[in-house]
């Protein structure tokens, strides 16, 4: 964990130095130590949304929600909603510029600079219409902004070398040289002599706390008269406990999903009267009706909150009375995911198996395989090059076929 977040940093600092590349591969090397390093995975996915790969962008932030409920993710996954449009106002201004319609596509272009996304050829096809406009001042800004978070980018080292040859802005432009290095001289005395606090650890530790009630029954020793004689009283009658129906029809009427499952464990079994055991048979109409979705949501909110323990009472619930819904495919998934995530690989295996073995098909067999490749590699090195396999077999194209999983097959 330590070493992904020390990637992670450098990884971050290679993007704001400037070089994009560099930082996607700091980013692989950070997500294949630890999956579970959210910030690495989002800082991926921004770098493929700031180079137009909408599609890679969201494949990650949609892991990052489903194994870290990371909420960052989620919100960025929201935001691109309005990306799609843009793609196709990006593509139009391009075929704008071929025709020489510049004003046109400067205009599409800037409606396109309303998101990120595409960060660095809209602003490569915003500088190339500006230098043939004339208007050398915006094609700086433009060539500027792609050269901050790509140095090495080939298109904006062209449009730098038109700029260069009309000596009219040359002097600006090693101007700007000259006090960018001594910003960059500024930068690295901050860097040697200060610090920045980079992480803040999040992490919620909760108290489980168990009450539990014991009844005793001892045979109490009377001495006799001489003191040493006993008798031994008569066992006391244990009462029978009393079905609460009324108590439980409350619930009922009430939805009181908690102390309905309670009902539910301790009656369930139990030798009651017909009369009782309709009272159970409505307890679990409405556990299977309307209590799984109440335990799954609980479940993961309580995962979004980092309260795994009590994500898993929960979810565990919701997987035992959950079987016919619809829901169940994710609770098995989510169950898995709050083992995992809690490094109970033998229960993490066992949910995200049963997932891979019936739902083969849904929307989380990527993460699935992936992690159970993961899990097996230093449990069973066959079973892990099964999952690493199959992973590849069923999804080529998949951003979980890093370094790891290359690893396992090759051995």
């Amino acid at each position: 964990m330590d070493r992904s977040k020390k990637i992670y940093i450098k990884a971050s600092n290679k993007y704001n130095s400037g070089y994009i590349d560099k930082a996607m591969d700091l980013c692989e090397e950070s997500i294949s130590l630890d999956i579970k390093n959210a910030a690495s995975i989002n800082l991926k996915g921004l770098l493929h949304y700031l180079k137009g790969d909408i599609d890679s962008a969201r494949k990650l932030w949609k892991m990052n929600h489903q194994i870290n409920n990371d909420g960052v993710s989620e919100k960025y996954l929201a935001s691109t909603k309005s990306d799609e449009t843009r793609l196709y106002t990006y593509e139009k201004a391009i075929s704008l510029i071929k025709g020489l319609y510049i004003n046109e596509a400067l205009d599409l272009l800037e409606q396109c600079s309303e998101s990120d996304y595409n960060y660095i050829n809209v602003n490569n096809y915003k500088a190339l219409c500006y230098i043939k406009k004339g208007q050398y001042d915006k094609a700086i800004d433009s060539i500027e902004n792609v050269m901050k978070i790509d140095k090495n980018n080939s298109m904006a080292k062209e449009n730098k070398k038109i700029l260069v040859k009309c000596g009219v802005i040359k002097n600006k432009i090693e101007t700007k040289k000259v006090i960018y290095c001594l910003i960059g001289i500024l930068l690295i005395i901050v860097v040697t002599f200060g610090s920045t606090a980079i992480f803040k650890k999040v992490k919620s530790n909760i108290a489980k706390s168990h009450s539990t009630k014991t009844s005793k029954v001892n045979a109490a020793k009377i001495s006799n008269n001489n003191g040493n004689k006993t008798t031994k009283e008569a066992p006391k009658k244990i009462q029978q406990e009393t079905f609460p129906a009324d108590k439980i029809k409350s619930d009922i009427q009430n939805k009181n999903f908690d102390n309905l499952y309670d009902d539910y464990i301790k009656w369930k079994d139990k030798n009651i009267s017909n009369d009782d055991k309709e009272v159970i048979s409505s307890v679990i109409t409405i556990l299977k009706n309307e209590g799984v979705e109440y335990f799954y949501g609980k479940g993961d909110g309580y995962i979004n909150s980092q309260d795994i323990p009590n994500a898993k009472n929960n979810l565990i619930k919701a997987y035992e009375i959950g079987a016919d819904n619809y829901l169940y495919p994710h609770i098995i998934y989510m169950l898995g995911t709050s083992f995992y995530l809690s490094s109970d690989s033998q229960n993490a295996i066992k949910y995200y198996t049963q997932y891979d073995e019936k739902y083969g098909t849904d929307d989380y067999e990527e993460t699935v395989l992936y992690a159970l490749a993961t899990m097996y590699k230093d449990l069973d090195k066959d079973k892990a090059l099964t999952y690493a396999q199959k992973l590849v077999d069923k999804y080529p194209k998949s951003i979980y076929n890093n370094s790891v999983i290359k690893s396992l097959i090759k051995k």
